[in-house]
């Protein structure tokens, strides 16, 4: 415990010197640097990066930004699009469980819009009747909404476009179907199929929809639709926490799991003892960097 205070009192040290002052009065300052356990927290799930850091690297993190390197488009669309998938999945599993529900909507072909940008009226306009209904039945709506497609100007839907939509638990199932539809009273049609089902929340279940939800497109012309969001969302949902400890992993520690051959696992659960691990465990080794992990996680008591 005390060279832990010594080595945070070291880091803020430091960081909080002028480097020149400290070579011009003749005292040496040992390079450090130490293994990052970043955690993110997102209800059931977890989040588990492990990866060596530097004071130096501390210090950069404070000095102001530069200028930011031009990045290709390409790569910085797969970039935007891990992120946005990632995110996505982080809200998905901070604020819905079980007895929440998810939906499908889809268009008949009376209804079906003619355009992509056309089912944007049809997305408005569902979201006002949901609103009203939750309140109506004394609810506050939340919900993520995802719209598919594929399409091309020259020969039309490739992929019919359709939506999904995670909500919470609230009116019945019936209530929430009815709102896809158009006109009222006897004159009400429904814009297409309309299902929703309660969410099954075990770690295969959620993590299934997680996957599949994250995973909707919408593509024009055979490429992305620039501009265009993956998913929407409510303004209410609770935000994934994260945080870092400096302190639990050392080198040694990294090794260990890096040279065991359950790739850490064993290592990982005495670390959460209340979690399974989900997938396999990403596992890097860089000369210069080190070890990096990657490990999701799942709580035992949701599933």
């Amino acid at each position: 415990m005390q060279k832990t205070l010594l080595f945070r009192r070291f880091i803020v040290l430091v960081l909080d010197t002028n480097l020149t002052d400290v070579e011009n009065s003749g005292v040496f300052v040992m390079k450090k640097s130490f293994v990052r356990e970043r955690r993110v927290e997102a209800g059931p799930y977890k989040e588990i990066r492990l990866y060596s850091r530097t004071i130096e690297q501390e210090r950069k993190c404070r000095e102001p930004r530069g200028r930011r390197k031009k990045v290709t488009g390409l790569s910085q669309a797969r970039w935007n699009q891990a992120q946005s998938k990632r995110k996505a999945a982080l809200f998905l599993y901070t604020n819905f469980g079980e007895k929440d529900y998810y939906a499908t909507f889809t268009y008949s072909d009376q209804f079906l819009p003619e355009k992509p940008a056309d089912a944007k009226r049809d997305q408005e306009n569902t979201l006002k009747k949901l609103k009203r209904l939750y309140e109506k039945e004394g609810f506050e709506l939340k919900y993520m909404w995802f719209t598919s497609y594929q399409y091309d100007e020259e020969v039309g839907y490739i992929t019919r476009i359709h939506h999904h939509i995670v909500l919470n638990n609230g009116p019945s199932r019936d209530a929430i179907e009815s709102v896809w539809s158009k006109g009222r009273g006897k004159k009400k049609q429904p814009l297409g199929r309309r299902q929703v089902q309660n969410i099954q929340y075990d770690s295969d279940g959620m993590q299934g929809l997680v996957n599949y939800l994250t995973g909707q497109e919408k593509w024009e012309n055979r490429q992305w639709k620039k501009g265009q969001k993956r998913w929407s969302k409510s303004r209410n949902l609770k935000e994934p926490h994260e945080t870092t400890n400096d302190d639990y992993w050392s080198f040694r520690k990294l090794n260990k799991l890096g040279m065991s051959n359950d790739d850490g696992a064993e290592e990982i659960l005495k670390r959460f003892p209340q979690y399974r691990i989900l997938g396999d465990i990403l596992k890097i080794y860089d000369e210069d960097r080190g070890w990096y992990f990657k490990i999701e996680l799942f709580r035992n008591d949701d599933g």
